[in-house]
């Protein structure tokens, strides 16, 4: 007599098993597609850098070196090539710190939250000198003839002895000052937060003259050649300013909040918008030679190298942009907001990311 019921149950079973085989082989396949995918785009990195706390990170680069102050407090030197720590310059403080810092042959110099500018020995990270303002220093300082020229939200810019941090002088700039200054001739000229451009004679002192623009001057100013210098404002305009001819200050139209670093070459001036916009112009910004939408918010930059300017957008994408078309040539995508500071050095673009890491990568082709 024929077992209908034990047949029945071996071919259920061979079903059975034959499905889940079915289904095994489709996840496998699957994973091994999310891995081929996940290789390709995956973004070849140099190094990183993973600090202790989560913070802005804001660098500059000097001989091989890359010097980074963190918002949460802290002070770091890695090598360039490799991330390594340089075992020179390590400062733990509690305050935060809101701009790059300046390096001059062994000294760095850096503005705090704490009213104060720091002079650390690059030698052995002890402490050179510290200045006491009267406001929060956000702006990066610039190192000149063994002079240190900063401002500070109180209003003032000072002059500083690099060596002793003694003070040479000190102007008032009727508005709290943001960005780096920037020296144009014997003229140091700085943008406040009031809306206006100061022109401050740099042996003395003296404040030579003040243009009005419409609203506040949040972004460092950029010298474009021996008397000119650039700087953005938040009225959307790019102004350029010869300081001998003050009056005849030039203004470029962009739109959006213009606070990221312009960058220059002998023939152009690169310019950034938190609105996602890329404008480049001839330097008496008469003439616009390309414009690039990129359509996100733009949060660090800008940096250039003999080929490409860089800009960080909130997005996590770095996009590396022809100098010559304003065609984008390459686009990194990354886990975290890029923020802080973003430099090109060599075959490196070097990027801050908001949880605090460094990213560094290698040029595009």
């Amino acid at each position: 007599m024929i077992d209908y019921r034990s047949r029945w149950q071996r071919r259920r079973r061979r079903k059975t098993n034959v499905r889940r085989a079915i289904i095994a082989g489709a996840i496998v396949l699957l994973a091994v597609v999310l891995l081929i995918v996940a290789l390709l785009g995956r973004e070849p990195v140099a190094w990183r850098y993973r600090p202790l706390s989560r913070g802005v990170p804001y660098f500059t680069t000097d001989a091989g070196k890359l010097f980074v102050a963190w918002s949460s407090g802290g002070v770091r030197t890695l090598q360039l090539t490799t991330g390594k720590e340089a075992g020179l310059v390590e400062y733990d403080r509690p305050f935060a710190f809101s701009a790059a810092p300046a390096i001059s042959s062994d000294m760095l110099v850096v503005g705090s939250e704490d009213f104060k500018i720091h002079a650390l020995s690059v030698g052995t990270g002890k402490v050179c000198w510290k200045y006491q303002t009267w406001g929060p220093v956000q702006a990066r300082p610039v190192v000149d003839h063994e002079q240190v020229l900063v401002g500070s939200t109180d209003g003032y810019l000072y002059c500083l002895d690099l060596p002793t941090g003694v003070l040479i002088w000190q102007t008032d700039c009727a508005g709290g000052i943001a960005g780096a200054a920037a020296l144009a001739d014997d003229v140091v000229i700085v943008g406040t937060t009031e809306g206006h451009l100061v022109g401050i004679d740099r042996g003395t002192g003296r404040r030579l003259f003040m243009v009005g623009t419409e609203a506040a001057v949040m972004g460092p100013a950029l010298a474009i050649d021996d008397h000119t210098v650039t700087v953005g404002c938040d009225d959307g305009r790019q102004y350029i300013l010869d300081a001998r001819q003050p009056e005849q200050c030039r203004t470029v139209e962009v739109g959006g909040l213009l606070r990221l670093q312009p960058v220059a070459d002998n023939e152009r001036i690169y310019l950034a918008s938190s609105s996602g916009r890329i404008v480049a112009t001839d330097h008496e910004g008469t003439r616009q030679l390309w414009q690039r939408e990129l359509g996100v918010v733009l949060t660090a930059g800008l940096a250039a190298d003999e080929e490409y300017v860089y800009v960080g957008t909130l997005t996590g994408r770095i996009f590396a942009i022809s100098r010559q078309s304003g065609a984008v040539r390459h686009r990194w995508e990354l886990a975290e907001p890029v923020v802080g500071s973003l430099a090109a050095t060599g075959e490196l673009v070097i990027a801050g990311l908001a949880d605090g890491q460094i990213v560094v990568l290698p040029r595009p082709d």
